[in-house]
């Protein structure tokens, strides 16, 4: 009997064991999928700000007249490229202002890690031409968070996590070796508070993530045609608060990603300022915290989208992408940015 006992204890002990660790690592895997999808939703936005700034222009929209006010105070507002004007990276304004807005939805089918999750980000920039091959900036902005958890810690975990707030800055640099070729880097400080409720209590942790990402393209013009290469690295660092929910302290260690990045894109321009293009990026995990789920280190994300330079100094952009290929994983995500110059 006390064999008995003894054995329905050390059961007892290797249940409660078992559903912490799944808590555990349902929490830990979707901090690993935030940070990867935050992070690399920000570095899309300002690498499509630099490339749009920085890269050369096809001859189809570099004109040479400008748009300019009139002696009674009328701004001339081309609509057509054949009187915009364009720079083509070494001339130009000198200024730019910019906002952007990024919507993302990313879920997970992993085994104690389900959830679906929609993020929203918004980022205002401005940046300064400070020679003909050197660009400086800052971006700031506002991020959300709602992840929808599916049945965590064998099902009695049916909660959600939430943003409280998430503030971003994000300073970055683009240098033009070349007319063709450009460095470029970005260095971002994210804080964040949020609030993980488990169906039934509530507890808020705070976060606080740095990011680097840097990277060289390379620019070839044929025609109409803008084809480019890019190779990158990206290094983010969360530090996570530890906290408790409903009386239980909850286990919320840091996380880390190093991500080699590699793009391929063509955009072709007409005449009347549009100009779409198409791209494939490639992602591979070079350094995780968490292992990844099915040991799938690496994804691609497939990408679509249009600029369109309706004079020298306004620029409308809208992009959307999806991803393929990391087990279990998929995120969709969509983009739109206005850019003036001066």
């Amino acid at each position: 009997m006390k064999r008995f006992i003894m054995l329905m204890a050390l059961l007892g002990v290797v249940a409660c064991a078992s559903l912490a660790s799944a808590e555990t690592n349902g929490q830990q895997q979707a901090n690993s999928d935030v940070a990867r999808s935050s992070s690399q939703a920000l570095s899309a936005m300002v690498q499509g700000r630099v490339a749009t700034i920085a890269a050369p222009k096809s001859p189809v929209l570099k004109q040479t007249s400008h748009n300019y006010i009139d002696q009674k105070g009328n701004f001339a507002f081309s609509m057509d490229a054949e009187d915009l004007g364009l720079s083509a990276g070494d001339g130009g304004n000198t200024f730019g202002v910019w906002g952007m807005g990024s919507y993302t939805n990313f879920k997970s089918t992993a085994s104690g890690a389900r959830y679906d999750a929609d993020a929203y980000n918004l980022l205002v920039g401005f940046d300064w031409r400070a020679t003909s091959d050197l660009l400086v900036g800052v971006a700031g902005g506002y991020g959300t968070l709602d992840l929808d958890k599916k049945g965590w810690n064998n099902g009695a975990d049916t909660g959600s996590i939430k943003t409280d707030h998430e503030w971003t800055v994000m300073p970055y640099v683009a240098y033009n070796i070349t007319d063709t070729t450009i460095v470029d880097a970005a260095f971002a400080l994210t804080d964040s508070r949020y609030k993980d409720n488990d169906g039934t209590n509530t507890g808020k942790y705070d976060s606080t993530r740095y990011l680097t990402n840097i990277g060289i393209s390379q620019y070839y013009m044929v025609d109409a045609w803008t084809l480019s290469g890019r190779i990158g690295y990206m290094y983010v660092h969360g530090d996570m608060g530890h906290y408790s929910r409903g009386g239980t302290n909850v286990a919320n260690p840091d996380n880390f990603l190093g991500q080699l990045n590699l793009e391929a894109k063509a955009a072709y321009a007409f005449s009347n300022g549009f100009e779409p293009y198409a791209g494939l990026r490639y992602f591979y995990d070079t350094t995780t915290s968490v292992t990844p789920v099915d040991s799938d280190y690496d994804e691609f994300e497939g990408l679509l989208g249009v600029n369109w330079y309706a004079s020298d100094q306004w620029t409308l952009s809208v992009e959307g992408g999806a991803s393929a290929g990391r087990s279990k994983y998929e995120s969709y995500r969509g983009q739109a940015n206005i850019r003036y110059e001066f």
